[in-house]
Order: C-alpha cells, then structure tokens, then sequence
C-alpha cells in the first residue's frame, strides 16, 4: 500500500454524550499521524473526523441535562472541535450527523438500498443494548448483561422493522478480507459475525426510538443509528472510488466497520475499503476497561495539562500498542519522554549544535555521501516504510533506534579532537535533519523550532523534562 497518491483516511464517529475520552483521543491523535506523515510524502490526503449525533443516548443525555436536543448537540460539538484543536488533530472536515444534508444523503441510499432488493420488513423478537445502540446474541452476553455495558439492562425487543440482506454480501467480504490484512484474532471474530448474522435490522419503532432520520414514506419508523452513521464516510469523501480509503476504529467497532458497511457499499456500488485499521484498547493503569461506572476514566484533557500535548502525542503513539490493548499509565509516560525525547534526542539535538558552533561556528558545508550517511538514508526508508505500512510505534521505535546511533557517533568519533570534525559534524547534521523530519507526525510545534535550531547552528534546549 505504498503505491498511492489521493488518500482519504478517516476516524469512527464517537457519540457525543459526553466528553472527548482517552480511546477515542488514541484513534483521532493516531488518525493524525498518518495523514501528516502522508501528506509530507507528497499524497493528496483528506482526512475525516467528526461526530454521531443521533441516537436514543443523545436525547437522554440532553434530557438528563434539562437542555434542548439541538442545543446539547451544539455544545458538545463545540467542546469536541475544541480538545481536537488542543490535540493538534488537523481534519480537512468535521462531520456532523444531525443536519438536514446528512438526512437527505441517508434517505437517498436508503433507497438504493431497496432497488437493490436489499431492505425487506419482517417482524422479530431479539435482545437490546442501549449502551452499543446494538441487537446482541445469547453468546454476546455475560449472566445476562453486555460485556462492554454490565449496568445497562438489555431489552427484550419485539417490534416490525426494516432488516438489510447482509448474507447476500457475505462471500464478496469473505474475499476483499484476503486483500485487507487484519490480526488473525480479529479476522476470525469478523469470521464469526459473518457465519452466524446474515441480517440486520436497520430500522426502529419511531414511538420507542424518536431521536433519528425517518425511514423514507414510513412514518412510524426511524433509520438505525449505526446505519445512518456508517454512511458518513461516503458522504465526506470527495471521491471514494478515486481514492485510497483508509479507515480506522476499535476492536468494539470491528462489527460495524468491516461487515456492515462494507456489505453497504457493496449494495451502493462504491468499491470497498481498500484498509482499515483495527487499534487496540486503551485500559486504565491496572488493565481495567475505563468506564464511569469503575471511575477510572482518563481526561486527555487533563493529561494534556499535566504532561503537555507533544508528550501526550508521542506517548500514545510510541509508548502504546497500535494494534493491541494497552494501559494509559502516567508513570510510564513520564519515563518514555524523559528517556527518549529529553535524554536521547533532545540531548543529540544540544550535543551535536554545540560542536557545530565551538567548531564551525555553526556554518557547515555539506560534504559527499559516505558510509554514515548510508546507514542514515538507509534507516529513512526503512522507517518510512514501516509508517507506510502503518506500524507506527515501530516506526518510532526506529527512530529512536537512530537517536541512539548518532549519541554513540559522537562519543565514538570525539568531533571536538577530530582532525575530520567536518565530516562528523556534517554527518550528525544530515542525521539531525532526518530524525527530525521523521518526528513531523507526532510533534505539533518542535519539529519547527529544531529546525531553526539547525538553521542557527547554536546550542538549545528544546524538550524539558517531565
């Protein structure tokens, strides 16, 4: 997947009944780091986030509040766009699902949907979790309760609504999974939604349901919110069959990502997701699911006050898993920052612009290519690959694994006694100069600075300690 040049790449559309929460800061601050990396690399990007403002849970939360709907929804959105801007997330758009243009786009496919001969109205009796806004299985639930909701009551549901052909799409996802390379765990549990649901109910009883799209000349039914959500990322690509999709979301959503729509595109005629990334879950510090209920949720917010954001930034995408679950702990954020943003490069940063300046007065000519500058050029693409291959922590493991080679260099090769402290203190340069460029993705505003510290070839202290 390294062939490509219009790329849209987009996050999962979090409810907004309540704040920004540490997983869904992961997958937006994540999301960000690979569409800054490929659009320094020279690819058009467009690059999505955005919100699901409908649903039977906003409306409680706005009722809980004692506001207006609309007036909730414009809150919140303005306290989500807010901690974005605070997370350095740089979006080309933010959806929106609660506006009359979503409405007509969803009423639209809901349409094509049944000229495909894909929506059909059956009556069914089946189990319901407010919390996922999902119909679950006996096998889903644990003594009777949702695994990922174990205080919310599950609802015995029997009602007539409209259900989606899944099973008619199920062979062409079976193949493009061949093409999508996802974890085996993963791959196997999408295997088992695939055996065991061949539909999906995508409509609700307006009387039970009254916050959502109406279903098109039925009054008495809205569309579901997962179906109205999902089609968001259609709608928000300027061209989905010209582009490179590439879509993200957690273990939680695996269901709604890689088989529903998908199977939707499908009856649409849009091509397929040509990748979706499947991260990890962010637990607490003792490997505890974060919910309300336990208290122990994390405010990225509030790390980003205590720690500030280019430690945050770079602790969630090299001190956390990509793909697998991983503890939010402060203890191991402020050692992965001091040991290798402050000791390791932050140090080569000050080291090798001090030479340069009691040296050279901090002027260097660029000098031939030599086997350093090899071994420099050689880990660049190697760790360009790795983020083209999305395997961003151990692209900046890699990183770091070069840092460390330049503080041996210079302990090696003594530039302040060198007869060839040019060619060393070149070499470092060219070596400053790439690390930085590497760190692009995750650094917000340091990137800048280290480079007016090259430019000036004098000594700074550019990252504190925590």
């Amino acid at each position: 997947m390294e062939n490509f040049e219009n790329i849209f790449i987009t996050t999962t559309l979090p409810y907004c009944n309540g704040s920004i929460h540490v997983g869904a800061a992961f997958e937006f601050i994540l999301a960000d780091a690979i569409n800054t990396h490929f659009k320094l690399n020279g690819h058009n990007t467009f690059f999505n986030i955005g919100l699901d403002q409908n649903g039977s849970k906003i409306l409680a939360k706005s009722k809980e509040l004692g506001i207006p709907v609309d007036d909730y929804i414009r809150n919140i959105t303005i306290d989500w766009k807010n901690s974005c801007e605070r997370l350095g997330i740089k979006y080309d758009n933010f959806y929106e699902t609660h506006t009359p243009e979503h409405s007509t786009k969803v009423q639209k496919s809901w349409k094509y949907f049944v000229e495909n001969g894909d929506v059909y109205e059956k009556e069914y009796l089946a189990k319901y979790c407010t919390g996922c806004e999902s119909f679950k299985l006996d096998k889903d639930l644990i003594d009777g309760k949702c695994n990922d909701h174990p205080t919310t009551e599950i609802q015995n549901v029997s009602e007539t609504n409209f259900f989606f052909n899944l099973g008619k799409y199920k062979d062409k996802i079976y193949k493009w999974l061949e093409s999508n390379p996802i974890s085996e765990s993963d791959k196997n549990e999408l295997t088992k939604y695939l055996d065991e649901y061949d539909e999906l109910s995508i409509s609700r009883k307006k009387s039970e349901y009254t916050f959502g799209i109406d279903v098109p000349d039925r009054e008495d039914q809205v569309i579901y919110v997962w179906a109205d959500a999902l089609l968001n990322y259609v709608f928000a690509c300027p061209d989905w069959d010209n582009s490179t999709i590439i879509q993200l979301c957690g273990k939680d959503n695996l269901r709604f990502q890689a088989q529903i729509f998908q199977a939707f595109l499908s009856s649409l005629g849009k091509n397929n997701t040509d990748k979706i990334i499947v991260h990890g879950t962010i637990l607490d510090k003792d490997g505890r699911k974060i919910s309300k209920t336990l208290g122990n949720v994390v405010d990225p917010i509030d790390q980003l006050e205590k720690y500030g954001l280019n430690a945050v930034r770079y602790y969630a995408l090299a001190g956390l898993n990509t793909y697998s679950n991983s503890s939010w702990n402060e203890d191991d954020l402020k050692t992965l920052w001091n040991s290798e943003v402050v000791n390791d490069w932050g140090n080569l940063v000050s080291r090798a612009l001090h030479l340069v300046d009691i040296k050279c007065n901090g002027v260097l000519n660029r000098l031939p290519e030599n086997e350093f500058t090899g071994l420099v050029n050689h880990y660049k693409d190697s760790i360009t690959h790795l983020w083209n291959t999305f395997k961003i922590k151990e692209a900046l493991q890699k990183t770091n694994e070069l840092v460390k080679i330049a503080n041996k260099y210079i302990n090696d090769t003594k530039p302040w006694s060198s007869i060839n402290y040019e060619v060393e203190l070149s070499n470092l340069v060219l070596l400053l100069t790439t690390v930085n460029e590497l760190y692009k993705p995750v650094f917000v505003d340091k990137c800048d600075e280290v480079s007016k510290a090259i430019e000036s070839g004098k000594k700074q202290i550019l990252f504190d300690r925590i």
